[in-house]
Protein backbone atom coordinates (compact mmCIF):
# COMPACT_ATOMS: atom_id res chain seq x y z
CA UNK A 1 0.00 0.00 0.00
CA UNK A 2 1.60 2.94 -0.97
CA UNK A 3 0.59 6.58 -0.15
CA UNK A 4 1.83 10.01 0.00
CA UNK A 5 3.78 11.48 2.78
CA UNK A 6 2.69 14.38 4.72
CA UNK A 7 4.72 16.86 6.34
CA UNK A 8 3.45 19.45 9.32
CA UNK A 9 3.52 22.98 8.57
CA UNK A 10 4.85 24.07 11.64
CA UNK A 11 7.56 21.62 12.18
CA UNK A 12 8.05 19.62 9.26
CA UNK A 13 7.87 16.39 11.08
CA UNK A 14 6.35 13.70 8.91
CA UNK A 15 2.53 13.28 9.89
CA UNK A 16 0.97 10.11 10.28
CA UNK A 17 -2.56 9.54 7.87
CA UNK A 18 -4.45 6.65 8.51
CA UNK A 19 -5.78 4.94 4.99
CA UNK A 20 -9.12 5.88 4.75
CA UNK A 21 -11.48 2.48 4.42
CA UNK A 22 -15.00 1.68 3.73
CA UNK A 23 -17.69 3.40 2.10
CA UNK A 24 -19.10 7.01 2.38
CA UNK A 25 -22.47 7.28 4.30
CA UNK A 26 -24.85 9.93 2.52
CA UNK A 27 -26.46 11.42 4.77
CA UNK A 28 -28.85 13.34 2.29
CA UNK A 29 -30.77 10.66 1.71
CA UNK A 30 -32.53 11.15 4.94
CA UNK A 31 -33.27 14.53 4.10
CA UNK A 32 -34.89 14.12 0.33
CA UNK A 33 -37.33 16.48 -0.23
CA UNK A 34 -39.32 13.93 -2.17
CA UNK A 35 -40.53 11.79 0.52
CA UNK A 36 -43.84 10.68 0.51
CA UNK A 37 -46.54 13.33 3.00
CA UNK A 38 -49.76 11.98 4.09
CA UNK A 39 -52.63 15.13 3.44
CA UNK A 40 -54.59 13.08 6.53
CA UNK A 41 -51.88 13.06 8.86
CA UNK A 42 -50.87 16.91 8.59
CA UNK A 43 -54.49 17.84 9.23
CA UNK A 44 -54.29 15.21 12.18
CA UNK A 45 -50.95 16.80 13.38
CA UNK A 46 -52.73 20.61 13.29
CA UNK A 47 -53.90 19.87 16.80
CA UNK A 48 -50.85 21.22 18.11
CA UNK A 49 -50.51 24.32 15.78
CA UNK A 50 -47.91 24.49 13.27
CA UNK A 51 -47.02 20.72 13.57
CA UNK A 52 -48.90 19.77 10.47
CA UNK A 53 -47.43 22.66 8.16
CA UNK A 54 -43.55 21.15 9.88
CA UNK A 55 -44.43 17.78 8.70
CA UNK A 56 -45.63 18.98 5.41
CA UNK A 57 -42.22 20.52 4.89
CA UNK A 58 -43.26 24.10 5.84
CA UNK A 59 -41.54 24.73 9.16
CA UNK A 60 -41.71 28.49 8.58
CA UNK A 61 -45.07 28.44 7.90
CA UNK A 62 -46.01 26.56 11.02
CA UNK A 63 -43.73 28.55 13.03
CA UNK A 64 -46.24 31.34 12.19
CA UNK A 65 -49.30 29.66 12.50
CA UNK A 66 -48.24 28.15 16.19
CA UNK A 67 -47.17 31.97 16.98
CA UNK A 68 -50.41 33.48 15.94
CA UNK A 69 -52.38 30.63 18.06
CA UNK A 70 -50.61 30.08 20.94
CA UNK A 71 -49.21 33.66 21.15
CA UNK A 72 -52.02 35.53 21.93
CA UNK A 73 -53.09 32.44 24.81
CA UNK A 74 -49.54 32.69 25.95
CA UNK A 75 -49.39 36.69 26.86
CA UNK A 76 -53.15 36.46 27.79
CA UNK A 77 -54.23 39.08 25.80
CA UNK A 78 -57.77 39.08 23.83
CA UNK A 79 -57.73 36.87 21.06
CA UNK A 80 -58.26 39.71 18.19
CA UNK A 81 -57.05 38.24 15.00
CA UNK A 82 -58.45 40.63 12.86
CA UNK A 83 -55.14 41.89 11.50
CA UNK A 84 -53.39 38.10 11.95
CA UNK A 85 -56.18 36.81 9.76
CA UNK A 86 -56.12 39.27 7.01
CA UNK A 87 -52.53 39.06 6.50
CA UNK A 88 -52.90 34.79 6.10
CA UNK A 89 -56.47 35.24 4.29
CA UNK A 90 -58.62 34.18 6.89
CA UNK A 91 -62.35 35.81 6.02
CA UNK A 92 -63.69 37.87 8.74
CA UNK A 93 -62.99 37.68 12.56
CA UNK A 94 -63.10 33.94 13.10
CA UNK A 95 -60.78 34.22 16.53
CA UNK A 96 -58.43 31.41 17.22
CA UNK A 97 -60.86 28.20 16.98
CA UNK A 98 -61.16 29.39 13.43
CA UNK A 99 -57.75 30.10 12.42
CA UNK A 100 -56.99 26.78 14.35
CA UNK A 101 -59.22 24.95 11.85
CA UNK A 102 -57.59 26.93 9.23
CA UNK A 103 -54.28 25.90 10.03
CA UNK A 104 -55.60 22.29 10.17
CA UNK A 105 -56.88 22.85 6.27
CA UNK A 106 -53.97 24.39 5.42
CA UNK A 107 -51.70 21.96 6.29
CA UNK A 108 -53.82 19.25 4.79
CA UNK A 109 -53.70 21.85 1.76
CA UNK A 110 -50.15 22.39 1.94
CA UNK A 111 -48.89 18.47 1.89
CA UNK A 112 -51.47 17.80 -0.92
CA UNK A 113 -49.69 20.15 -3.11
CA UNK A 114 -46.17 18.77 -2.14
CA UNK A 115 -47.76 15.26 -3.59
CA UNK A 116 -48.32 16.50 -7.13
CA UNK A 117 -45.79 16.42 -9.79
CA UNK A 118 -43.46 19.44 -10.95
CA UNK A 119 -45.27 20.98 -13.83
Amino acid sequence: MVSEASFCPNCGNQLRIQPLGGEIIDGTKRFARNRPVSPGRAARLSIIPGLGHWYAGAPLKGLAFFAAIVGPIVVGSELDLTVIGAAVGIPLDLGGLGLWAFCAYDAYRTARNRMRPAA
